[in-house]
Parts: C-alpha cells; structure tokens; sequence
C-alpha cells in the first residue's frame, strides 16, 4: 500500500479530529475569548449560534466553509482511491453507531445528489468517491448546503440576538467551571469513543494497518 496517500489521508483526518475535541473541550473559553480560533477548531451549530455576534461575515461563513471543503475533499479522496475497503472502514469505526450510516449508504446509490446536499459529510464524501460522481459536482452539491445552514444559522442568532448576548454575558462569568465541565465531557466521550472503535487515527501505520483489515473482511465475504 502507497504509504504516501495513506499518509497525505491520515494526518489531516487525525488532525481535523483532535482539534475539534480540543475547541469543544475549550468552548466556553474560547466563545469569550477568541471565537474565531473555536471556529477554525469546532465550527458546530451550536458554536456557531454563539458566537455569531462576535464575528463579522468573513469569518463566519469563510472559515466553516474553508475547513469542511478540507474535510470533504480529504474523506472525497479516501473514496477515490481505496474505494469499497474505505467504506467498510468507516463502517468499523462506526461500529455500535453503524445503522444511520447503513441506510444513507443504501440511499446513496439510488439518489446521490440529493443525499450529498442533505448528508454533507464524511460518509457521503467516502460514498461520492467510491462511486463515478466528479470531485467538482459533489463538492459543489455538498458545499452549497453548507452554505445554506451558515445562512440560516446567522439569521436564527441574529432573530435570538438579545438571549444570545445574555447567554454569552453568563457564559464569561463562569466560563472556568464551564470550561472545567466541558474538558471532562470531551474525555469522558474520547474514552467511551476508544471502547467502540471510534476513536481518531493515532498513526499511519494504524491507519494502513485498518484500512488492510477492512480489504481482508470484504475478501472474506466475496
């Protein structure tokens, strides 16, 4: 296996996974201050809310849309070039969780484009990849609706302005005990993760050594 690819897959898919535990873990910290160091970390929906009135449109939409076009093309990748073993992959990582991901796979071949605007993720970008669809076209399809929750998201916050501000006002005066609350939260999680397979790739022997596995059990059931 071409250690080069797996290596150009593997550390930014590790990468992209710890620094979203650690904005998630420092959140309440980071909304008050430097909200846009937590969305270059974590662009969540409910990060996003928050800190809405703290960033100007640049960043808001810029720095989400700039990350998951990472993301997106990285998982896009992973599909293109290692095909059915990258699928059965993510199926192992999924694990207990695996049964969503089951059904948007089955969907996808029946309706690719609506699945890639309403599921723009990691599984659909392995799917996409795996299957004929252009680089250009999913990311085009995938993106746009990434575009259009930006947009909702910032008129919902601006709609909710005022609690917002209040709730950010509460968030800064106990953003330690948040803080602390939080960190606990993202350990807790990463160790429950670990237990069920979904923890993030540690190395890129790992990462070759799964993705071997994975070709091994599609063999296994040819």
């Amino acid at each position: 296996m071409d250690r080069g690819r797996i290596a150009l897959l593997a550390v930014p898919i590790a990468a992209f996974a710890i620094t979203a535990n650690i904005g998630n873990a420092l959140a309440p910290t980071l909304i008050t201050n430097d909200p846009i160091l937590l969305l270059v970390l974590a662009p969540r929906i409910r990060w996003l809310i928050f800190v809405s009135a703290k960033v100007g449109d640049l960043a808001f939409y810029g720095i989400p849309m700039l990350r998951a076009s990472a993301i997106l093309t990285t998982y896009f990748l992973l599909g293109r070039w290692y095909g059915d073993r990258a699928i059965r992959w993510m199926e192992d990582k999924a694990a207990n969780t695996a049964r969503p991901l089951l059904w948007i796979e089955r969907k996808f071949y029946k309706a690719r484009y609506p699945i890639a605007f309403f599921f723009p993720g990691n599984l659909v970008a392995i799917l996409a990849g795996a299957s004929d669809m252009a680089m250009p076209v999913y990311l085009a399809v995938a993106l746009s609706s990434i575009a259009i929750r930006l947009v909702l998201i910032r008129y919902v916050a601006h709609l909710f302005e005022g609690p917002l501000l209040s709730a950010l006002d509460w968030i800064a005066d106990y953003q330690i005990w948040l803080t602390v609350a939080s960190v606990a939260g993202v350990f807790i999680w990463s160790m429950w993760s670990s237990r069920n397979s979904l923890a993030p790739i540690e190395s890129i022997e790992e990462f070759a050594t799964e993705l071997d596995q994975a070709a091994a059990e599609l063999e296994e059931e040819s």
